[in-house]
């Protein structure tokens, strides 16, 4: 599976907690949606970012993060829930589908978000009363729900909430007098609904308003930190039954799953390795984030070369990634362990890193993932402490490869990340 890429700025330490990267779509998930989205913080709201054309993001998460607004012209808003089970670390995948939401017009319910100026005229003057019937129903599947509704009349200033059943799924109103009505519709489990209704011309004929709800989210989203190549995972219910995930690559899956259900993560390296589990606490509705880092026992670290500072020498080198992947490879870390010492040793030195692409896909997100594969290197540097002012850091995607991009291993050498040391003077 190609990997979920979005253009983002270069902007290294960035106080964040992980990513969150996906794809926006209408509800038949045909149709890809450029959206914007932002997160609800203890510090207030904050914007994150804007799909692209293909519906694709890849985001920084704030820490603290409660809630995931996504907006999109002519699409009703949603309003996701976040829980993060744990730390959250590395990137964490999911797809979200919005409900279009209708435009202003007389005699039908429409989202408030489309209210324009309107005026009533004569409103004072009543011909026939006017009966009408609503009934709520699931955008997905059509079926009818038990839900609440609550009607607000500007000109009576007076409120009116019916509760429709599984028994009982209309009901039926008499409007006397012409308004504008605001409709707040709320189903368990479903995102709320707020809308206007102009009730601007008379008509005998009784009419049914159908209001459809789109389903609140409860998805899982899993990220594997220390996930190696050929690991197994399987998620259960409680009752052991197999749940199907969506596989990003080894390390990331996510589920949409049933909210107050408690569900089990398995783990295994292969016949020869002891599976690896937890159990997920009955989840809640929104988005739930859960990282996993696996026992050392299960996956053993490459044995790391003690350094000697006094005589530590570093020179330039090339690191080479898999296609569509920025993990930082393992076996990379020893020599940027041996650079950091480095750089922290000679006062003189600071580094020039530059990410390559092979030329296989869109050139845009070519050029997203050289950046990526830049930031996760710069950041692991960073972390053993070079000073960010140090490092030169960039992206320049397929434009500069070291092979014709003719065959698989020509193309595996131009998936690379070059590191120099540089003199400062």
């Amino acid at each position: 599976m190609t990997l979920l890429l979005f253009p983002v700025t270069m902007t290294l330490l960035r106080a964040q907690c992980g990513f969150l990267a996906g794809k926006v779509t209408d509800m038949s998930g045909s149709t890809s949606l450029i959206a914007s989205l932002s997160a609800k913080t203890d510090q207030g709201k904050v914007r994150l970012g804007k799909t692209d054309s293909l519906g694709v993001f890849n985001v920084e998460m704030p820490c603290h993060i409660s809630e995931l607004t996504v907006e999109s012209l002519k699409y009703q808003t949603l309003h996701i829930p976040v829980n993060v089970d744990g730390k959250a670390e590395g990137t964490f995948f999911v797809a979200i589908a919005m409900m279009p939401q209708g435009k202003q017009t007389s005699d039908e319910p429409y989202a408030q978000s489309e209210q324009t100026h309107f005026e009533l005229k004569d409103s004072t003057k009543v011909l026939t009363s006017i009966v009408r019937r609503f009934e709520v129903k699931d955008a997905l599947t059509n079926q009818s729900l038990p839900a609440e509704i609550c009607l607000y009349y500007t000109q009576k200033q007076k409120r009116d909430c019916f509760s429709l059943t599984n028994s009982r799924p209309t009901v039926e109103v008499i409007f006397t007098e012409k308004d504008i009505v605001a409709l707040e519709v709320k189903a368990a489990g479903y995102q709320a609904y707020n809308g206007n209704l102009i009730l601007d011309k008379t008509d005998d004929e009784p009419r049914t308003y159908i209001i459809k709800l789109n389903r609140q989210h409860t998805i899982l989203s899993v990220n594997i930190i220390n996930a190696k190549t050929g690991i197994q995972c399987q998620l259960t219910e409680e009752n052991k039954e197999a749940v199907v995930m969506n596989r990003i690559n080894d390390g990331h899956y996510y589920a949409e799953l049933v909210s107050g259900k408690s569900y089990r993560f398995a783990i295994s390296g292969g016949q020869d390795q002891k599976e690896f589990a937890t159990a997920i606490a009955s989840l809640k509705e929104g988005l739930t984030l859960k990282s996993f880092r696996l026992p050392d026992r299960e996956l053993p670290a490459a044995p790391v070369e003690k350094v000697n500072k006094s005589t530590m020498t570093a020179s330039d080198k090339t690191l080479y990634f898999p296609r569509s992947d920025y993990k930082l490879p393992l076996q990379s870390r020893t020599y940027l362990d041996s650079v950091a010492v480095f750089i922290l040793e000679n006062k003189n030195k600071s580094l020039r890193i530059t990410g390559h692409t092979d030329n296989v896909g869109n050139p845009n997100l070519n050029l997203t993932l050289s950046e990526y594969r830049v930031r996760v290197i710069s950041r692991y540097l960073v972390g053993k402490g070079v000073p960010e002012r140090l490092i030169v850091a960039s992206g320049v995607g397929s434009k500069h490869p070291v092979r014709p991009n003719d065959t698989e291993e020509n193309r595996r050498m131009n998936r690379r990340v070059e590191v120099q040391i540089v003199d400062l003077q």
